[in-house]
């Protein structure tokens, strides 16, 4: 199996060099890569197929189905479990010794990788509590050419130990989702949260005209108000118009929302308003109690840049979906591996670009 197709043929190339004979290639597509030997008279051909991989790992009843297909063999779910479970530690390793090496990882990714930032926080009998992780890149990134909007939020790990990941996330002047810094702990609460912010707050301080948007945790909001009050709350429009169309059932309710949210000016913005008391008094009532200034554009204290929601990180979880069973420092390093290819591709692209504006600029 290669990774890509550039490398299967630099294999042919060196295998054919290695075996005296030329190549010719019969078929070449996006899907398909077909070759045989120049000389008549020889019989090699090699086909090559495109294959999707999906990334996530098989479960226990897929197992037990291609036993029996394959092997003929009938396995019960919990043997399933059990050999899938083992075959994870073999390859991964043990949850258990991944805690123990995550102290090493990091220094020695601080030492290989100057400027990245790394913080872990034990209990007094010295377990596990919090980790928090921001690499160089992307705090370069984040003081040369980056919007000052900071979405945040927090998924849910699905290892043997469980535990959440918490994501800081930005969008680059290409319109692509930027990651800031990561974090790790066993629960999403005020204190997990706090910590979070405290870490963030000391590697990148409180940038000027800055907001930072999230879903309307109430955990969420006591941690900002300790660790960044400074900084406008901004709330994510999306979870907004869900909690509005939970709570009042209304398609229209949720149109006016949308529409008084994006709203470029105040005099538009009350306008919409207005036109909700009519529809539905209770429903202004709420959104008046929860403060236009965090989640409407018009009345916001800074610029958002466009960024009405914190979709951004669910992109980010997204992305991550198929890694959240790994161990910590197996997580760790898929996310670095991630986000180096993502830094080399942008540069790559970067460099070709021929105007000062970004692709996505000019575009627009």
């Amino acid at each position: 199996m290669f990774e890509s197709k550039k490398a299967l043929k630099l294999a042919l190339q060196e295998y054919a060099l290695k075996d005296n004979f030329e190549i010719r290639v019969t078929r070449s597509c996006t899907g398909r890569y077909v070759v045989g030997c120049k000389d008549p008279e020889c019989k090699f051909q090699f086909r090559a197929i495109k294959i999707e991989v999906s990334g996530r790992s098989s479960k226990p009843k897929e197992i037990m189905t291609d036993m029996q297909v394959e092997r003929g063999l009938s396995l019960l779910y919990t043997k399933a479990l059990r050999a899938k479970g083992l075959a994870e530690q073999n390859v991964f390793g043990s949850p258990e010794l991944s805690y123990r090496l995550l102290s090493a990882y990091c220094h020695e990714l601080k030492r290989v990788n100057h400027g990245t930032i790394t913080a872990i926080k034990t209990d007094v009998d010295k377990k596990f509590e919090y980790l928090f992780i921001a690499f160089s890149a992307s705090l370069v990134g984040f003081q040369t050419a980056i919007r000052p909007a900071i979405c945040i939020d927090a998924t849910h790990l699905n290892g043997r130990f469980g535990g959440v990941m918490f994501i800081a996330a930005c969008q680059d002047t290409n319109n692509q989702v930027f990651p800031l810094a990561y974090g790790w702990g066993d629960v999403e609460c005020e204190d997990s949260w706090t910590w979070f912010l405290k870490e963030l707050k000391k590697t990148i301080g409180c940038p000027t005209n800055c907001i930072i948007i999230s879903d309307c945790s109430p955990a969420i909001k006591v941690a900002m108000a300790k660790e960044y009050p400074e900084i406008p709350h901004g709330l994510c429009g999306f979870h907004m118009n869900m909690n509005l169309k939970n709570r009042f059932k209304s398609h229209v309710v949720c149109k006016l929302f949308h529409e008084a949210s994006r709203a470029h000016r105040q005099t538009e913005f009350l306008e919409k308003m207005r036109e909700l008391s009519r529809v539905n008094m209770r429903a202004y009532e709420y959104m008046m109690r929860v403060d236009p200034h965090r989640w409407s554009r018009a009345y916001c204290p800074v610029r958002r840049y466009g960024g009405m929601t914190s979709n951004i990180v669910e992109c980010m979880n997204n992305c991550l979906r198929y890694a959240h069973q790994l161990p910590i420092t197996t997580l760790v390093e898929y996310v670095r591996d991630m986000m180096q290819k993502w830094f080399h591709e942008r540069r790559d692209a970067a460099s070709r670009n021929t105007t000062q504006l970004s692709r996505w600029a000019t575009e627009k």
